[in-house]
């Protein structure tokens, strides 16, 4: 019985951070910020990329075009002076924290405000990246 109280409530408090399809923030528009990355190998996005195989800090400015959202799903395109990839992402329950990825990478993001987002990019493979950019909605 114990057990059936305790789980009704657990089932009770998790609905009631849910959020309707209303309630997320507008993703639509464009976002713009300058990463702070750890990068190994050749990333397509930084322009420093070494002969040798060392890693390196390293920034570049991106541009974020999301041109869709329906409910708590969102997409467009991320530019930096080099390259144009798709970027689509989802949000989680709470409203504010979401995930993303684009062609080779995933991101892990939060809002902090409505015009602003807080992102964690990483990249496995040959090439390793991890940064993370403040974007600004303009």
């Amino acid at each position: 019985m114990k057990l059936v109280i305790f789980l009704s409530a657990l089932i009770s408090l998790g609905s009631m951070s849910k959020v309707s399809a209303d309630e997320f923030p507008n993703m639509v528009g464009t976002w713009e910020g300058t990463s702070e990355a750890l990068i190994f190998g050749n990333a397509l996005y930084y322009k420093d990329n070494p002969s040798e195989g060392i890693t390196r800090q390293s920034s570049a400015h991106f541009v974020i075009n999301l041109t869709h959202q329906e409910g708590r799903l969102f997409w467009g395109t991320m530019t930096s002076s080099s390259i144009t990839e798709q970027w689509i992402g989802a949000f989680w329950n709470d409203g504010a924290s979401f995930k993303a990825v684009d062609s080779d990478g995933q991101v892990v993001g939060r809002m902090i405000d409505k015009n602003t987002m807080e992102v964690i990019y990483t990249q496995f493979g040959s090439t390793l990246i991890t940064s993370h950019v403040v974007f600004s909605k303009k």
